[in-house]
């Protein structure tokens, strides 16, 4: 029994890497779930990678961090596999530490704002540009960390970032 209902319903996930990312895990569970998984990765290097993976699957290329290239990725998804679309996911993160790992009150203020723009903001833009393929019922996922209300010491300044995040996620 399919207790998700995704048969046939086409999904699309950002942030593909490779075979240990979560991304990896939510499309092998959503292929067997029977959706239509469409994947859209960072390079055309993990392009490959994410071909060998899911070999039946469209893969297509956008970096995020510029929102020219969510609005093309939309444009290719829409002409290529067509709608409607019954979710994306959004398995996005950077992080910049150009100066090295630094106390987080030492955070470079340019990779701080890089990694907001790429880790944050760019679900906010896939929403939006994203809206026009989605069924009324569409769902947009995001992966974030366990916890945005304590400190991981290894976690430098994407704490704030992911907070962000989940707060973005509810409106």
């Amino acid at each position: 029994m399919d207790f998700l209902r995704l048969e046939g319903k086409k999904i699309v996930i950002f942030g593909l890497a490779n075979r240990k990312s979560v991304a990896c895990a939510i499309g092998k569970v959503l292929v067997e779930a029977g959706a239509e998984v469409i994947h859209v990765v960072r390079s055309e290097e993990r392009a490959k990678t994410c071909r060998k993976l899911f070999p039946d699957s469209p893969v297509f290329c956008c970096d995020v961090e510029e929102e020219e290239n969510i609005i093309r990725v939309r444009d290719e998804i829409g002409d290529q596999v067509g709608g409607p679309l019954a979710g994306i996911v959004h398995s996005i993160a950077f992080a910049n530490y150009s100066e090295g790992m630094q106390p987080f009150h030492g955070t470079v203020k340019k990779d701080f704002l890089q990694a907001v723009n790429i880790s944050c903001f760019s679900f906010i833009s896939i929403a939006n540009h994203f809206k026009e393929l989605l069924t009324p019922e569409a769902s947009l996922v995001t992966i974030s960390i366990s916890t945005t209300r304590m400190a991981a010491e290894n976690y430098g300044y994407m704490a704030p970032v992911k907070a962000a995040l989940d707060s973005s996620s509810v409106f």
